[in-house]
């Protein structure tokens, strides 16, 4: 599958058209997807990376979000943009535009409004691919991403535990390298 994007001419921010192409034995066919635009009333999940239980008050209600251990919850899209706004930093993480965030919007339109991400660009967050690829690097390599990639202490706990829910015990030397940099055990 091949994908490209640009973006659509409804909304200049959150609407954006896909050129999907799959391919057949016999042809070759284009469909086109669009993402949905920003819809401020929209219920979005928020997935947290957080081996213990997070939350913060609601600022849009009253009350508070409690979110399980590696849990998710739906809130409203404008719940969400509100707390990025106001410098929720389980959102924001630890530079302040999403990457390295405890907790992930499972939305692209609104990981858009929040200005994680683009048309052509996505939130660096951890996730059980880019934890797989590093897996597949030189030692060299994989000691350099692993400094990028794991950073707060959500990512720590979160990359032991997909190396125990992916079964990466392949490596003993990238599975010790990973346990001396996080001070955890796999």
């Amino acid at each position: 599958m091949a994908g490209r994007t640009r973006a659509a001419a409804t909304s200049e921010k959150t609407a954006v058209e896909t050129d999907v192409k799959i391919e057949n034995s016999n042809e070759n066919v284009v469909k086109k997807s669009t993402i949905e635009p920003f819809s401020p009333e929209k219920k979005v999940t928020v997935r947290s990376i957080a081996d213990w239980d997070t939350g913060f008050k609601r600022i849009e209600s009253i009350g508070d979000v409690q979110i399980p251990a590696n849990g998710s919850v739906r809130l409203t899209a404008s719940e969400i943009i509100t707390q990025v706004q106001n410098g929720n930093t389980l959102f924001r993480g630890s530079n302040g535009d999403g990457s390295h965030a405890t907790l992930y919007i499972d939305d692209k339109a609104t990981r858009i409004e929040a200005d994680f991400e683009t048309e052509n660009t996505v939130q660096k967050f951890i996730t059980n691919e880019l934890v797989k690829d590093l897996f597949k690097k030189s030692k060299k390599d994989f000691e350099e991403g692993l400094r990028d990639l794991v950073i707060t202490r959500a990512e720590r706990y979160s990359i032991i535990n997909i190396i125990r829910k992916e079964k990466l015990f392949n490596d003993y030397e990238k599975v010790r390298a990973v346990e001396d940099y996080t001070g955890l055990r796999v």
